[in-house]
This record gives structure tokens, C-alpha cells and sequence, in this order.
């Protein structure tokens, strides 16, 4: 079972056998060579070696393990997500207020959208689970495109930029 604490971004990295490994050519397993190989930054994991010196991103674990394939971290289940943020031109370091809520409730996919006999319920535009929010414009994601409408947000309290002026 996954909690809110598995759902906590983590870095990820490529495989060794792939064109951003830096190490190349990689030697024979079981060598010397391999040995001296593996201390430039490399981790043995089940499907190969990662190399530590080609990152690919920031990705969510538990949607990882749950889904199968890599979950980018503004794509996780668990982390808040809202409604579009409104377009004012070129997004600020200010704070916003929204709707925030999990996938599930913004793709209306929530048990409170439906009834006990599994019936969409109409007119129903939000769940329980809905709160608002205070987040940074400019801090929180834009949309990874026309499949995820939902931008993952950065509450406004944890925006860097707010932080380093308050410094």
C-alpha cells in the first residue's frame, strides 16, 4: 500500500547502455576495467546499470512502481493538481489563489461524482476533496500538453524565488 509519503519527488536516471551515459565504451563485466567503470557513478539496479551522471528528470516512485513506466513528478496521482491557472500574460512570481485537488478529482474520476449505482451525477463540477490554495503563477507547471490540462502546482509559502527575497 502507497502513502502520501511514497509520493515524494526522486531523481532518475538513465540507463548506461543508452547514448547519455558519458562513460563509454563500457567494459566486460567481471573485470577490472568493469570495477573502475562502476566507481565513475554507476548503480546496478534490476534491468542494467543507471548511470548517476545522466539525469532524466524528476519522477514520482510510487506512480513508477504502481503504473510500470517512469511517472514524472508533475504527473503524480497524489501531488495537487489545479484547475488552469488564469492567463495573465507572462506568469510572475505572485501568489494565486485556485481550486487544487488529485487527478482523480479534477478528471472527475472521484466515487463522489457518481452515484451508489456507478451514475454520473450531473451538474457535479467538484467533490469534497476540492480546497483552495495559494500557490506561485509562475512556480506552478504548465500543462504537459493537450492529455494533461492540469498543471501540478508549488504552494506559494515554497516558492524559491519568495524565499531568496525574504532571505
Amino acid at each position: 500500500m502507497t502513502t502520501s509519503h511514497d509520493h515524494q519527488p526522486e531523481q532518475f536516471y538513465w540507463d548506461a547502455e543508452t547514448e547519455h551515459c558519458p562513460h563509454k565504451p563500457i567494459p566486460a563485466r567481471g573485470t577490472d576495467a568493469w570495477d573502475e567503470w562502476m566507481t565513475l557513478g554507476h548503480q546496478p539496479y534490476d534491468d542494467g546499470v543507471l548511470c548517476l551522471s545522466a539525469p532524466a528528470g524528476t519522477g514520482c516512485p510510487a506512480c513508477t512502481a504502481e503504473h510500470g513506466d517512469v511517472v514524472p513528478w508533475a504527473l503524480c496521482d497524489n501531488r495537487d493538481h489545479a484547475r488552469p491557472l488564469p492567463k495573465t500574460g507572462t506568469p510572475q512570481h505572485r501568489p494565486v489563489t485556485v481550486d487544487v485537488a488529485s487527478l482523480e478529482c479534477l478528471e472527475r474520476e472521484c466515487e463522489e461524482f457518481f452515484t451508489d449505482d456507478g451514475d454520473e451525477i450531473p451538474g457535479k463540477d467538484t467533490c469534497s476533496h476540492f480546497r483552495q490554495m495559494e500557490v506561485c503563477e509562475a512556480c506552478s507547471e504548465p500543462p504537459a500538453g493537450e492529455a494533461d490540462p492540469f498543471p501540478a502546482v508549488v504552494a506559494w509559502a515554497d516558492c524559491p524565488h519568495k524565499l531568496a527575497a525574504s532571505a
